[in-house]
């Protein structure tokens, strides 16, 4: 199997990332112990082929070497193998759990059964999983609980499209005109100063990086997910990266020019191709380019109060985005087509919206997200490995008992930024998104220029 963009991106980091992982940490409903723990898992195992993956380096003519994927047959992995119980999920436990991960070995998923807690804490290998994964993962691992504990053999629904059809369509599709015509746009992109020093690789890595982690309140959340979109007919991703933009360009009050911010996508793209359905496929897909946004100057005052000139930015930054190519395409031309050379920096400042993250809900019957699950998968991210960025902002909704609730989880390079300076961001970044449900309230939003309709 081919390596996709972003697998071709992981690589060229270097280093330790045989521990680059997502972990969640999932509740089991009352009567569920360790054997009903190895069935489920067994099943997630021997349905998911991506989760049985193991790397295979091979070597180039030109040295340069590569990786390649190749997946054994159902039941070839052993979930007992991958399974540890403990009394109770520690820091140390995790870590431990962690460094049992082993790619190159097919070692993909290392999982705790934390039989204090009923808790299945699960490990997973990035390079296997991504946000939309995690949650066809839990409804499958729900199908089998129930099928398991009305004693019957468990058949979880068919996946879909394969991971390695998928993989093997985009390294045909980097080679046409859809994909190389973008470059020359993607190259000035790619040429915008950083807004930022670079990480110091030697002494920066999600090991010693600062966190912090808030959440806004749930009122603002619902109009950030719903009714603020709708007044300005964007995506929830594109609202939250708009003001993303806008504390950007506000913290940095001594950069001119455009900020420059590495943008992470779903990446399951399936209306390219016919007969693709990702709906139910598990793996990396996430796609990871460059955007470049020109906020100019915008009086923070305005931007609090949600007035018309807010409105024009938001607009104004809206036709920046959809005048970009294709996010897609930025990772086919550099990492994929070997015909196209599109060198140069990732932006130092890196977004990532994951959607709804689960949490909070009632396990009287189900499988669900615990609420350990944030503290437990910082935990698990602590790893040696050099950070991405300077910055980055990984977001996600949750469900609380009150509703649901944007939480920001942000890491930096302390060899460039400190706890003050990025909660500073922080707080721009909600005031930037408040001031927008301000401004819809008082009736703001509509179309941008680019999407007016024409007259009749």
């Amino acid at each position: 199997m081919a390596p996709t963009p972003i697998m071709e991106w992981l690589r060229g980091v270097g280093g330790p990332v045989q521990w680059f992982n997502q972990t969640l940490v999932m509740t089991a409903p009352p009567g569920v112990g360790e054997a009903d723990a190895v069935v489920v898992l067994q099943a997630l195992l021997d349905h998911h082929a991506m989760l049985r993956a193991r790397v295979v380096e091979e070597a180039a003519a030109d040295g340069a070497g590569g990786w390649s994927l190749w997946v054994p047959a159902a039941g070839v992995v052993d979930a007992r193998d991958c399974l540890s119980s403990v009394t109770e999920c520690s820091d140390e436990v995790v870590a431990a759990a962690r460094s049992r991960l082993d790619p190159a070995a097919g070692m993909m998923i290392s999982a705790l059964w934390v039989t204090a807690k009923r808790q299945l804490v699960v490990v997973v290998h990035h390079l296997v999983v991504d946000g939309v994964s995690w949650r066809i993962l839990l409804e499958d691992l729900n199908i089998a609980w129930a099928q398991h504990h009305g004693g019957q053999p468990v058949a979880l629904p068919a996946s879909g499209t394969s991971f390695a059809r998928w993989s093997g369509l985009l390294a045909d599709y980097a080679r046409t005109a859809a994909v190389v015509g973008q470059v020359e746009a993607w190259r000035g992109v790619v040429a915008v100063p950083p807004a930022l020093a670079a990480a110091d690789p030697q002494c920066d890595t999600y090991k010693t990086a600062g966190r912090l982690s808030v959440s806004l309140d749930v009122e603002t959340t619902r109009q950030v997910l719903s009714v603020v979109p709708a007044a300005f007919h964007a995506g929830v991703q594109d609202i939250l990266l708009i003001a993303f933009g806008l504390a950007c360009n506000e913290f940095l009050a001594d950069h001119s020019g455009p900020v420059g911010i590495d943008v992470e996508g779903h990446g399951r793209h399936e209306e390219i191709f016919s007969d693709v359905d990702l709906s139910r496929t598990v793996g990396w897909f996430t796609t990871k380019f460059p955007v470049a946004l020109s906020v100019g100057a915008v009086p923070w005052a305005r931007v609090i109060a949600g007035d018309s000139v807010l409105g024009s930015a938001v607009k104004d930054l809206k036709e920046q985005l959809r005048a970009l190519p294709d996010g897609l395409t930025y990772g086919l031309a550099r990492y994929v087509n070997p015909d196209v050379d599109l060198a140069g920096c990732d932006p130092v400042i890196g977004f990532n919206y994951l959607g709804r993250l689960g949490g909070g809900g009632s396990f009287d019957q189900l499988w669900g997200v615990s609420p350990d699950s944030a503290a437990v998968a910082v935990a698990a991210g602590l790893i040696p490995m050099r950070l991405a960025h300077t910055l980055e902002l990984n977001a996600g909704t949750v469900d609380t008992g009150s509703g649901q609730q944007l939480q920001a989880n942000w890491a930096w390079a302390p060899s460039v930024l400190d706890g003050v300076a990025v909660g500073r961001l922080a707080q721009l970044w909600f005031e930037a998104l408040a001031g927008m449900c301000d401004h819809v309230r008082a009736g703001g939003g509509g179309l941008t220029r680019l999407m007016s309709p024409r007259p009749g």
